[in-house]
């Protein structure tokens, strides 16, 4: 990797933002598709000549494209092209909330990876003599664990960071907190808020940020609060019965015994959303995994501190050339 300099102060500084913004602006073209149960569904593609090789994103929970932007463009000028569609129900690719425009719910999680196979075959296609790479954040990072163990041939190296495999409620297992889901679902609630969950109300609260870096937190929040296509609040219990469900797949043993691909996998210290265990287990079940964990970090490592965001993208761009 070349000696690149990340950005200090991106997202408190407008002109070093407006001139990420002006040169991915030159190299990306945007679309739509019909994904699973006729939902449509928003893509943005990042395209550099001589390419090193495709970068596919798969974004996390409540996110949307914007919030990539600053990794987007640390990626292109390595020389990566990048391919990132925005999940069923979040962005602009639809409202799936039944008790506000804002909540997230999913008919099936496994809507989730389908729509990503369509996104591949048909919007990215075969690409001859050219390496696609997968990474993935979060709840995408469960997503592309699935996608993997389900299509195993499509990318040669992934990178898994802070991946979902494990959600942090407090004390309660996941098998009771699965039980409480479905019971939800039995007795009419699925499309109910999870307990402690709401509606997006657009409340700045860099104390309980997922990263470590305001400017960062900052730029985001702008984002967010002047569009309101893009604004998520929380889950519904039916999106949480079916992510445990595909947590479960995700950790079974026999499921990770089908990945072919190399997986560099990023643990965070201080991440209050997904817990280690589901970490731990997958990178013991996966015999293609390297786990590096970042002591100090928050949940979202692509937006930490210059510290850890240099580490971190280096950790990265080492593994994507390793020709091993």
């Amino acid at each position: 990797m070349s000696n690149a300099k990340y950005f200090i102060n991106f997202g408190m500084d407008e002109d070093i933002v407006e001139d990420v913004r002006k040169k991915l602006t030159y190299i990306k073209t945007c679309g739509n598709f019909t994904g699973e149960k006729g939902n449509k569904i928003y893509f943005e593609k990042y395209k550099v000549k001589n390419e090193r090789g495709g970068i596919v994103i798969s974004h996390g929970f409540t996110e949307c494209i914007e919030k990539y932007m600053e990794i987007i463009y640390y990626f292109t000028r390595e020389g990566y092209s990048v391919f990132i569609m925005e999940h069923r129900g979040h962005g602009r690719s639809g409202n799936l909330g039944a008790n506000d425009k804002s909540q997230i719910n999913v008919e099936k999680f496994d809507y989730y990876i389908e729509d990503l196979k369509y996104f591949i075959d048909n919007e990215i296609k075969i690409r001859k003599n050219k390496k696609l790479f997968l990474f993935a954040h979060s709840m995408g990072g469960t997503i592309g664990t699935m996608f993997i163990e389900k299509y195993p041939q499509y990318f040669s190296k992934v990178i898994l960071s802070s991946p979902m495999l494990q959600i942090a409620i407090g004390k309660v297992p996941g098998a009771i907190a699965r039980l409480i889901a479905k019971l939800a679902l039995i007795f009419g609630k699925g499309d109910d808020f999870i307990l402690g969950n709401m509606p997006y109300d657009g409340t700045y609260d860099f104390f309980l940020a997922s990263t470590s870096n305001e400017s960062r937190y900052n730029y985001y929040y702008r984002e967010i609060v002047s569009n309101n296509k893009i604004q998520r609040g929380g889950g519904s219990f039916r999106w949480l019965y079916e992510s445990l469900n595909a947590i479960k797949y995700a950790l079974k043993r026999g499921n990770i015994d089908k990945i072919k691909a190399k997986i560099l996998l990023f643990q965070a210290g201080n991440d209050g959303l997904v817990g280690y265990g589901g970490i731990k287990k997958f990178a013991k079940r996966c015999k293609t995994c390297k786990l590096i964990k970042f002591k100090n970090a928050k949940h979202e490592l692509y937006l930490e501190n210059n510290d850890i965001l240099e580490e971190y993208l280096d950790s990265i761009f080492k593994f994507l050339e390793n020709n091993t």
